[in-house]
């Protein structure tokens, strides 16, 4: 096992390195990630061994078919020095990554599983896992979007963080454009050159804007809040229009019931506590935003 240790090389093609400063000893790490698919040459023994992993670590995780050659894998690895001086590697995180076809000849890449082990928290490292994600899928211009299966409230905001780091660079969302509420423009660079889908795209526009709101003018955060709200309660105001239309031929009793079932009268409380939960999330990625 030792001999194997030492010579161990990651499977794949290397697509992205970076460094990041150890937190706790303060000491400069370097890490690697590699791309892989089910064909790689090794990778789906070492695989085998990975992905039991997921199942300690990942609610609900569960194994994937690897004979279906359309799951794609991305692995980072710290790459360090022994104490003999050799070169090294530590699997520090992996993703699974899914690839959806779009109508017609499309792809739409789905990330599903992403895991980052206990010691390798904290360090950044997922996000700079989400942005070799998006530079190797952005080359190609088969893809139509990257989208996220049922992400976890910790991956979201990891994955709100780098989109809204990759939008601000765009000239869509260019900081005096950003008042003039969500763009059709905004969603077209969004998804043609950096594959963020729409939904995803108003999100980030949404944390960009309160990024550059001055919460000091009581009129301008009012303006902010006002528009997401707006935007929160479309699916309420639709459902509303139904209800109406229902009513015009329910019995009071059972449009009274109706009215219960759909949960309609609780639509203030519900909208107040969404626009809280939000906006915490939202200025917790603009505070990792500005120290970062």
């Amino acid at each position: 096992m030792l001999k194997k240790d030492k010579q161990f090389k990651p499977h794949g093609v290397l697509v992205q390195s970076f460094s990041t400063v150890n937190r706790e000893g303060g000491e400069s790490q370097e890490f690697e990630v590699y791309y892989c698919e089910t064909s790689t040459p090794g990778f789906q023994a070492y695989h085998e061994r990975l992905q039991t992993f997921l199942l300690w670590y990942v609610d609900a995780a569960s194994f994937i078919d690897v004979d279906d050659d359309r799951w794609t894998f991305f692995t980072v690895f710290e790459k360090y020095r022994s104490s003999t001086g050799g070169t090294r590697y530590a699997v520090a995180a992996y993703a699974t990554v899914y690839r959806y076809y779009a109508y017609p000849r499309h792809l739409r890449p789905r990330i599903s599983q992403v895991l980052t082990l206990p010691p390798y928290r904290k360090m950044g490292i997922c996000a700079n896992l989400l942005q070799a994600i998006y530079s190797h899928f952005i080359l190609h211009s088969e893809v139509v979007d990257i989208t996220v299966e049922d992400p976890s409230d910790d991956f979201q905001r990891i994955r709100d963080y780098v989109d809204a780091k990759l939008c601000e660079t765009l000239s869509a969302f260019h900081p005096a454009k950003l008042t003039q509420r969500f763009t059709a423009e905004m969603a077209s660079q969004a998804q043609n050159k950096l594959k963020i889908n729409k939904k995803q795209a108003r999100r980030v526009y949404e944390i960009l804007r309160l990024k550059n709101t001055n919460l000091s003018d009581k009129s301008a955060y009012l303006q902010y809040r006002l528009d997401i709200k707006n935007r929160l309660n479309a699916p309420y105001q639709k459902k509303k229009l139904e209800m109406k239309k229902l009513q015009k031929v329910l019995k009071p009793d059972e449009y009274a019931a109706a009215i219960t079932t759909t949960g309609m009268s609780e639509t203030q409380a519900r909208l107040s506590t969404q626009y809280l939960a939000l906006e915490d999330d939202y200025r917790r990625v603009v505070h990792r935003m500005q120290i970062e």
